[in-house]
C-alpha cells in the first residue's frame, strides 16, 4: 500500500481544518460499551444543543407517531433507537465541517449519506464486517472534498467543471489545482482526528484498492465495500448529474468481493427507498 502519506504536510497545506466531531466520537465510544446506560448517552448528546434539538424533532416527527410530545433527551433516544441517534450525530458532524452550504455541498452530503447507507446494506449481506464501521467509512470517504471546498470553493467548482467537460480525471485535476487529491486530504484529516486506522486507510485507498489485499484483508474488504456503495450512488444519480446505467454486478467492488449477483440485484431493488428514508429522517 505504498503511497505518499506525509499527513502532517497535507494538513498544514490545507489551512484551517474543521474541528474534530467531539460529540459523535464520544457517542461512538459509548455505544461500544456492553453495560451502556441511556442516561450516559443522554448526557453526551446534551453537550451539543444542535444535536439535541434535531433528536427531539425526529422523535416528535410523524415518522414515530408518538401519542404525546417527547420532551426529554433520554426518552427521545428510547423512541428513535441507538442507531438513528448515532447516524444523526455522525451526519451532523459531517455537515458541520462545511463552512458554506450550497448546491455543491448538498450533492456531496447526499452522496456521503447514500454511500453510508449502501455500505451498511452491503456489509449486512455480503461480508463479515462491522456494519456501523462500514457506515462511518462510507459517510466520511469524501471528507477531503469538504476540506478542499472550505479552502477555496471557487477553485473546487472549477475542478468539477473541468472534469464535467471531459478535460481530465478528478484526482488529476485536484492535484493540479490543490497539490493533493481528495483521498489524501481526507485520510490526513481523519488521521488528525484520530479515527480508526482501518477507516483512514480505506479513505486513502478507496479508489485504488486492489493492492491492499497483500497487507490488509480488512482494508481491502472495506475499500471494496465503499467502491461498490459509490457505484450504487452513481447508478441512482445520488450526488451526480442523473442516473448512470451501469451493471452493478460487474463493478470493481462487486468483483473484488465475489458478490452473489442475486444479492446485488435484491439490494439494488431496496437501496434507493432506504436512502430516501435515511435522508428524510436526517433532514427532519
Amino acid at each position: 500500500m505504498s503511497m505518499f502519506r506525509d499527513f502532517e504536510s497535507i494538513t498544514k497545506s490545507m489551512g484551517e481544518l474543521p474541528p474534530s466531531p467531539v460529540v459523535a466520537t464520544k457517542l461512538l465510544e459509548l455505544l461500544r460499551k456492553e453495560d451502556l446506560k441511556i442516561k450516559e448517552l443522554a448526557n453526551a448528546v446534551s453537550l451539543d444543543p444542535v444535536i439535541t434539538a434535531r433528536l427531539l424533532r425526529i422523535a416528535n416527527s410523524v415518522f414515530y407517531q408518538q401519542m404525546k410530545q417527547i420532551g426529554s433527551v433520554d426518552r427521545a433516544i428510547i423512541v428513535v433507537g441507538e442507531n438513528v441517534l448515532k447516524n444523526l450525530a455522525l451526519e451532523y458532524s459531517l455537515r458541520s465541517t462545511s463552512r458554506t452550504y450550497g448546491v455543491m455541498e448538498r450533492k456531496l452530503w447526499e452522496n456521503s449519506v447514500g454511500c453510508a447507507v449502501a455500505c451498511r446494506m452491503l456489509t449486512e449481506r455480503l461480508v463479515d464486517f462491522d456494519k456501523e464501521e462500514a457506515y462511518l467509512a462510507g459517510l466520511q470517504h469524501h471528507i477531503g472534498k469538504v476540506v478542499m471546498i472550505n479552502r477555496d470553493k471557487k477553485l473546487y467548482r472549477e475542478v468539477l467543471q473541468i472534469v464535467a467537460a471531459g478535460e481530465g480525471e478528478l484526482r488529476d485535476v485536484e492535484r493540479g489545482m490543490f497539490a493533493y487529491s481528495h483521498e489524501l486530504v481526507g485520510a490526513a484529516l481523519l488521521d488528525h482526528w484520530n479515527y480508526p486506522t482501518v477507516i483512514v486507510e480505506a479513505t486513502l485507498h478507496h479508489h485504488d484498492f486492489e493492492g491492499c489485499r497483500i497487507e490488509s484483508e480488512k482494508v481491502f474488504t472495506l475499500c471494496a465495500i465503499i467502491s461498490l456503495a459509490s457505484d450504487f450512488c452513481r447508478h441512482f444519480g445520488i450526488g451526480h448529474h442523473g442516473e448512470t446505467d451501469i451493471n452493478l454486478n460487474l463493478c470493481r467492488g462487486a468483483l473484488a468481493l465475489e458478490a452473489n449477483p442475486i444479492i446485488i440485484d435484491e439490494l439494488q431493488e431496496k437501496f434507493y427507498a432506504e436512502f430516501i428514508k435515511e435522508r428524510n429522517l436526517l433532514l427532519a
